[in-house]
Parts: C-alpha cells; structure tokens; sequence
C-alpha cells in the first residue's frame, strides 16, 4: 500500500467521566473483548497499511499496555511497523501536544522519513469498517490534496461534531463546528497528500481553521460513507452499541 496510516489516540474526553479517568477513550473496553482503537488498527492492517503510527497522550498506559503486541494486527517489521509516539521534551519544544495538528507537526520527522506518498489519518475512538484503499482511490480520482470522509447524520444529533458542507462538484466548501443541525459531518478520518503536511501550521487544531484556509488554496473534497460509522465519545453511544453486540445485533465486527 502507497500510504502510511496515523491513529490519534491521544485526546481527552470528559464526556465518559469516570470511564475514562484511568484510560485514554481509544482504550475503551468495545464488544466485550476488544479496545475501541482495534477498529482503526483492524482497518489499517486488512488495507494494506503496515506502517502505522499511534499519537497518544492523556492516560496512556492502558492503550500502549493494550498495544503492547503489534503482532496482532500484522505490523511487524517487515511490513513497516507499528509506532506509538508520546509527548516528549527538546531543545526545541518543551510543550505537551497542543492539539491534533500539532501532534503531528512534533513527529513530523516521521512523515518526513516515509516513503509513501499518502497519509490515512484516523481516530482512535470510532466503531467502522473501511477499506482505505476506495478513499485513495477516490482521492487520487479527485486530484484531491485532502480528502475528508464524511457521514450522513440526518436526523442525529449533531451538536458535538464538526460539520461539513459540500457542493454540487464533492468538494468541501466550508467547516462548522456543533451546530445544531446538519446533513454532513467530518467522521473524523482523512487521506492526505503527504506534502501537504508542510503548510500546515503546528499551532492550529486539526479541524475548523486549517481546514478552512486549505479549502481556499488547495483541493479539499469529501468522501461519502455509507457504512457502519459511530463515534464511542458519549455513555449512550457506548451503552447501545455494547447492547446490540451482546445481543448479536450490531450488524458489524472487527475484520478476521
């Protein structure tokens, strides 16, 4: 595969509370058996992405206890591997991770020594089955700089995503975050070119601003998809997805 893949397992959510005051939300316990962040890793390794970064940060001994064995997922050495990075101090940098760009800007060092000429970013929290291939392939079809894959949530409440709109053409026309309602929503994964990642500025959020100034100047288009997608960043999320899993119901599992 043509791509390098990066997991961002490393933000803090207050909205699981006491779920979540000794782990990170990547390393919530999913399907009874499985981490929230095995569905991204499940994703990266039957695409065909062996080389794969993990950018963690609050409560991360859990998620790299978890993480411990790459062999799981097929990342080994000769497939290119499996990283975790964390937060470190230098001479240049004595700031823990100030946001999603910038957690990529402090191991850009990574990006720089790949090869590869795409990079599948996703999260660490979401339940979905993907084959990042038809984003690439979508994304090269495109000519796209960015490509963000976006889920349809008519009717869902929105109010804690950032939303997307797209024009007649696929290509993202502008970013709002929580509204109220909305059609469209970032579902939190990209593919990008790989030298894109030298305009973007390591003191902005990965979301709204970049975003909206790259939309501007490069090609930035949007990915409809219409599988299985849900984000495990509330109780009720969490609560009904285990529900349905436990009653043989959730329609969906990690890839074999």
């Amino acid at each position: 595969m043509k791509a390098v893949g990066i997991i961002l397992a490393g933000g803090k959510d207050n909205r699981l509370k006491e779920l979540t005051e000794a782990r990170a939300t990547s390393a919530m316990p999913v399907g009874s058996c499985y981490r929230a962040i095995d569905f991204s890793l499940s994703n990266m390794s039957n695409s065909g992405i062996g080389k794969v970064a993990i950018i963690t940060q609050y409560n991360s001994r859990s998620l790299q206890d978890h993480l411990n064995s790459s062999k799981w997922w097929d990342f080994g050495s000769k497939n290119g591997g499996m990283f975790i990075f964390t937060p470190f101090l230098s001479r240049d940098n004595d700031f823990w991770f100030r946001g999603t760009a910038d957690c990529i800007y402090q191991n850009i060092s990574f990006l720089h020594r790949s090869k590869e000429e795409f990079v599948v970013i996703a999260s660490g929290d979401s339940i979905y089955k993907a084959d990042y291939a038809d984003f690439i392939d979508f994304h090269i079809e495109k000519q796209a700089d960015i490509t963000v894959v976006c889920k349809d949530v008519s009717g869902m409440d929105v109010t804690s995503f950032g939303v997307v709109s797209i024009d007649a053409d696929g290509r993202v026309t502008e970013f709002e975050e929580k509204p109220v309602i909305a059609d469209w929503i970032n579902g939190g994964f990209f593919v990008f070119n790989r030298r894109v990642f030298d305009y973007l500025d390591g003191d902005c959020a990965l979301e709204r601003e970049p975003f909206e100034r790259l939309a501007r100047e490069r090609q930035l288009v949007a990915y409809r998809h219409m599988g299985f997608w849900k984000c495990m960043d509330t109780y009720k999320d969490n609560l009904e997805f285990n529900q349905l899993w436990e009653a043989g119901e959730a329609g969906w599992k990690v890839w074999s």
